[in-house]
């Protein structure tokens, strides 16, 4: 399959349903070839290329001998900057026919460095495509496709097109990524479920439920105020993974030898690390910043003592359990050390939640027993339950100096949610923060400026904030605002790809 017409089928399903979507490719790739590759870009399975939508305009303007206004006027009717640059020229035609692996090359490449060499090769990859083709190569290129072909719907056209049964299909992408099950499919392999020692799985992720959505007889836990750790085991190797799959086995010494002292010999455990006080009791948050970001760790570990709690299980002794349901998960791994504190069967789940609160913790998690572990997914079959409070996960977008004695530093804080654009704006913070936070963020933030205009700078959407406020707002225009917003933690540990979406804030509204 060539790039051309990869693109020719994308514009084809663009306005179809879901269902129309996966019956039309599925259909279509019956003669292609580069499959893997096809479903790599269609599932967006390649390195963020540090490009924003700033830096896009800024570089498309200059590459096509524009404007400034001629971009930001097709831009401002279109709200895409595919579309933007497609009526820019509909006339271009494509003089080479690109190959869906120089497709994903040039979609990897690192945008952020200080050098031109990602700069040069895009200019020179636009200037062989047609108007179609830069479309979609934008839209590849920023991940705003725009086209609601999202992981979901890519597995079923997978399931579709190979004839596999879509929980199958979840299965395997489970322990796999699109590229590597599309690879055996193709071989008519199976691919592999068992979880080696050292492989990175994604975490599951939970949602804020309504009660009356919660599942019967649930299994509750206590929500911790931590850090999200998965923790390898495999005989004295110990690996302790962040969220975002690096590992951070350094840092936590103390745990790692903790673990290694399990007398399971093969594990890999899903779990919380939070700060602790001399009393054992939950210190606040912002003390994890000793034990992830200390150049000494020895002394991290000195001045900020930690806890280890284990809630899920993917692996024990040989045997792959992600699959089975979390009851079952949850009789294989409960007799081992360090488990979170679990509500009894049959408790009272609101006095089990007003002991969590009582103790110093932020909530439960209340789960599904049946459920078995969705790698990736944000899953309404673990629901947080915590204090009547809006709380989001936000990535910022631009700031402002502050005054005083916060001249030197960014004191106002825009921040936005994930959405079909982009990133949308939902109003400004500036409460929160400590001092060395502030001049932390300040650091981090000038080296990823977009744009700058009149005292406001624009940045890579790149550093997530959870953020707390007492309420959610529209006003007359649709402008969302957060009343009494203030920062409750950075969160290193969270991909921007992770926040809440504007659907989230709508259904909070």
């Amino acid at each position: 399959m060539t790039m051309t017409k990869m693109t020719r089928l994308l514009e084809a399903t663009e306005q179809l349903t879901p269902t129309q979507q996966v019956i039309l490719i599925s259909r279509e790739l019956e003669n292609f070839e580069e499959k893997e590759i096809f479903f790599s870009i269609l599932a967006q399975e390649y390195p963020s290329n540090n490009i924003g939508l700033a830096k896009a305009k800024k570089w498309l303007t200059k590459m096509y001998g524009c404007f400034d206004d001629e971009i930001e006027q097709d831009y401002a009717v279109h709200n895409d900057l595919g579309d933007a640059i497609y009526y820019l020229d509909t006339t271009a035609t494509t003089t080479t026919e690109h190959s869906l692996t120089t497709f994903l090359r040039i979609l990897s490449l690192d945008c952020g460095g200080v050098d031109s060499n990602a700069y040069r090769a895009i200019d020179s990859f636009l200037s062989d495509l047609s108007a179609l083709e830069a479309k979609w190569f934008i839209r590849h290129w920023l991940k705003t496709t725009r086209n609601g072909l999202r992981d979901g719907v890519v597995k079923k056209i997978i399931a579709k097109h190979y004839d596999k049964k879509i929980t199958l299909v979840k299965k395997h992408c489970n322990f796999n990524s699109i590229k590597e099950v599309v690879s055996y499919y193709e071989r008519n392999e199976e691919p592999p479920c068992n979880l080696a020692h050292g492989k990175f799985i994604t975490p599951m992720l939970a949602k804020e439920i309504p009660m009356k959505k919660w599942p019967s007889n649930p299994i509750v836990d206590y929500k911790y105020d931590g850090n999200r750790y998965q923790i390898h085991k495999n005989k004295d190797s110990v690996i302790i993974f962040n969220r975002k799959g690096n590992i951070v086995t350094a840092q936590f010494a103390d745990v790692a030898q903790q673990v290694s002292d399990y007398t399971v010999i093969q594990a890999i455990f899903d779990g919380e690390i939070y700060p602790i006080k001399e009393d054992g009791s939950p210190d606040e948050h912002k003390k994890m910043g000793t034990r992830v970001h200390s150049k000494d760790h020895a002394e991290a570990m000195e001045r900020v003592p930690v806890r280890w709690v284990i809630f899920d299980c993917l692996k024990w002794e040989e045997t792959t359990i992600m699959n089975l349901p979390y009851c079952e998960r949850l009789e294989q791994f409960k007799s081992n050390p360090d488990q979170a504190h679990r509500m009894e069967e049959g408790g009272d789940v609101i006095a089990f939640y007003n002991n969590a609160i009582n103790d110093g913790f932020e909530g439960i998690i209340v789960k599904d027993p049946t459920l078995s572990y969705e790698a990736g997914k944000r899953s309404i079959g673990w629901a947080k339950y915590k204090p009547p409070q809006i709380e989001l996960d936000v990535v910022i977008l631009g700031a402002s100096y502050g005054e005083g004695r916060r001249a030197n530093v960014f004191g106002t804080f825009e921040i936005g949610v994930k959405s079909d654009a982009g990133f949308t704006n939902i109003g400004s913070i500036g409460t929160g923060f400590t001092d060395m936070e502030l001049s932390s963020l300040t650091t981090r933030l000038r080296t990823i400026v977009e744009t700058y205009n009149d005292g406001r700078y624009l940045f890579l959407p790149r550093i997530v904030l959870e953020v707390k406020a007492d309420l959610i707002s529209t006003d007359a225009k649709g402008n969302i605002g957060l009343r009494f917003p203030r920062m409750k933690r950075i969160r290193d540990d969270k991909f921007v790809a992770d926040i809440n979406t504007i659907e989230d804030v709508m259904e909070m509204i």
